[in-house]
This record gives C-alpha cells, structure tokens and sequence, in this order.
C-alpha cells in the first residue's frame, strides 16, 4: 500500500508539471491573443498588473496554502480563476485579474505538492518548475484554436485526476530548522538575493542575433531543459559543484558568445540550473511553511526583471553579469556549507 502510494505522488507530481507547462501557456496565450491586442493603449498596465499578481502575491497565497493546508481548494481556486479569465477576455481587467491569480494559486498547489510529497526531492522540484518557460514561450507565438484546446485539454485532464487522487493528509513539522535565527534569516535574504540576480541577469543578458520564432523557442526549450538538468545533476554531483560548473559556462557563454545564437541557447540553458538548487535549500529553511517558501521565491522574480528593463551600457552589462554570477556561486556554497554544518551539529547532538 505504501508501495503505490508512493507512485500515485510520482504521478500526481507529473500531472502538476504537464499542467504547469499549460497553465502558463494559457495565461501568455490570453494575453498576447487578446488583451494586448485589443487594449493596446493599456498594454503595460495590462503587463505590470498581471505579473504582479502572478509573481508578487505568491508568498501570500503560500501561505494561505500553509494554514489551510488543503491541494485541492488551492488548485480548484486556480482553475476556475483561469477558466473564468479565459471566458471573460474580451474584458482585459476581469481577465487580467483572474489569470494573474489564478497562476499564482497553481504554481503554489504545485510547488506545494512536489516540495512535501517527494520530500524535497531536488530532481522533482527541477522538473515541475522547468515546464513551464516553455509554455510561456509557445501561448507566447501561437494563437490558433488548436493551441487553445491543446492547453485547455492539459490543465482539465490532469485536474480530474489530481481532484480525485489526491488523499489529503494534515503535514504538520515544528521542529526548527536552523538554530541559529541570525543566520537562519540571512540565509533566507541571501537566497532570494540569487533570485533576484537570476531574474534580473535573464533579463539583461545580451542577444545580438536575429530572434526568429524557432530560435525563440529554443531559448525557451533551453530555459526548460536548464531547470529539470539542474535538479538531476546536482544529485549526481551536489549543489555546490553543480552552481559553480553551470554558472562559470553560462557567464562564459553569455558574455562571449552573445552574437552566436547557439551558445547563447546553451548558456540559458546552464543559467537556469540554480533554479532548483535555490528552491532546494529555502524549502530547508523554512520547511515548516513551504507554500510560503515556493511563493517567497517567485515573488522576487518579477522585481528583478523589471529593474532588467531599465537601459544599460552593453559592456558594462556583461561585467555586471559576471559579477553577480559570481557573487551567486559564493551565496550557495556558503549556504550549502551553513547547512551542512548545522545537520553535523544536529547528528553530535542526537548522539
């Protein structure tokens, strides 16, 4: 009975990625269709409302989803947002409202999901957060019905099955995380200071070539392929070696070889491999409230991309980026070897 319990989360946890990819999809398909279309004086109101609701409202819809405590009511909330913003599209601020919360109520479902029923496993957490920056990319270029349906038919799907699957169970952990509070707490910072380098690097990472619509797909296959790798090869060979393997690649890559499409797609691909490895160890500190600590995290993101749309000088660009690429690998072997430290201590003392 464990045995396939322990399958159903496997699978469950598949479905909310399959889902993840569709959900952002549907949510860039909605914009870039029709809101953006049709309200092009409101555009970058549309832009800045919708993100802030999907991005900067996650920590609070965390932790929500920490005190009650409940999958189901969250993802529910978030379909019948997303269904009820699809039906209203032709009224960009019903919509706009309703998909922008609607995506922050299912990545934390998700998140939440993936992060307590692998028990933080590192390859899960890196496969569900990479499908979807594929999604965004393709609702992003294709507006056909065809796309629509296929969407549609990836979120509803796997949300029946999710709804009826699900054994709800009340996960309850006071133990601390961290002894030390002053440490417990920059660490924290610090974390969310890499994701904030990581979005706002994203965003001002040079491309001097041509974008064609393949070579923007690829960059969005590279993002996604980036984030589940970066999960798999840190089992392999660890946190540590992994950030400071794939940022040295990606800083090399994305300074030297901005006019060559194809190491640029291969640099995006080593930059996201921090992706999990940050959601990783914030899980860890703050395990007791891990709705909160996926929503902490994606909250920062859109900060970061929005000060990444500010102008700057291209040289002075790529020196900024190696810089903060550098200070990233310092932050997680620090935080890696803080965290070890304290799990050694932890063992002395039960002994």
């Amino acid at each position: 009975m464990h045995k396939m319990l322990k399958i159903n989360r496997k699978i469950i946890s598949l479905l909310y990625t399959i889902q993840h990819f569709a959900v952002d999809g549907l949510c860039t398909f909605i914009i870039f269709s029709t809101l953006y279309k049709n309200n092009e004086d409101y555009a970058f109101l549309i832009f800045i409302i919708y993100n802030s609701l999907a991005f900067v409202t996650q920590p609070f819809v965390g932790l929500f989803a920490d005190k009650i405590n409940n999958h189901k009511i969250i993802l529910i909330i978030s379909v019948i947002l997303l269904i009820i913003g699809l039906i209203f599209k032709f009224n960009f601020i019903i919509s706009m409202i309703c998909i922008g919360i609607g995506n922050a109520f299912f990545h934390i479902s998700g998140g939440k999901y993936v992060i307590e029923k692998t028990d933080n496993d590192i390859i899960s957490l890196g496969i569900f957060v990479s499908t979807g920056a594929t999604g965004l990319v393709l609702g992003q270029l294709f507006h056909s019905n065809f796309v629509l349906i296929l969407f549609l038919l990836l979120i509803i799907i796997p949300f029946i099955v999710i709804i009826l699957s699900i054994d709800e169970e009340i996960i309850s952990n006071n133990e601390r995380s961290f002894n030390n509070k002053k440490e417990w707490l920059i660490m924290i910072l610090i974390i969310i200071l890499v994701v904030f380098i990581r979005s706002f690097v994203g965003k001002v990472a040079p491309a001097n070539f041509e974008k064609s619509t393949l070579i923007i797909i690829l960059i969005g296959v590279a993002s996604t392929l980036g984030k589940a790798l970066g999960g798999v090869v840190s089992r392999f060979i660890g946190t540590k070696l992994t950030m400071i393997i794939s940022m040295v690649l990606s800083t090399i890559l994305l300074i030297f070889g901005d006019k060559f499409n194809v190491l640029y797609i291969i640099g995006i691909m080593f930059f996201n491999f921090s992706m999990p490895i940050t959601l990783y160890y914030i899980n860890i500190l703050l395990k007791n409230k891990v709705g909160f600590a996926f929503g902490l995290l994606a909250g920062i993101l859109f900060p970061g991309y929005l000060l990444g749309m500010l102008y700057y000088n291209e040289l002075l660009i790529k020196i900024i980026i190696a810089i903060l690429n550098i200070l990233s690998i310092l932050i997680i072997v620090f935080i890696s070897n803080k965290i070890d430290k304290e799990k050694m201590n932890g063992i002395r003392n039960s002994n």
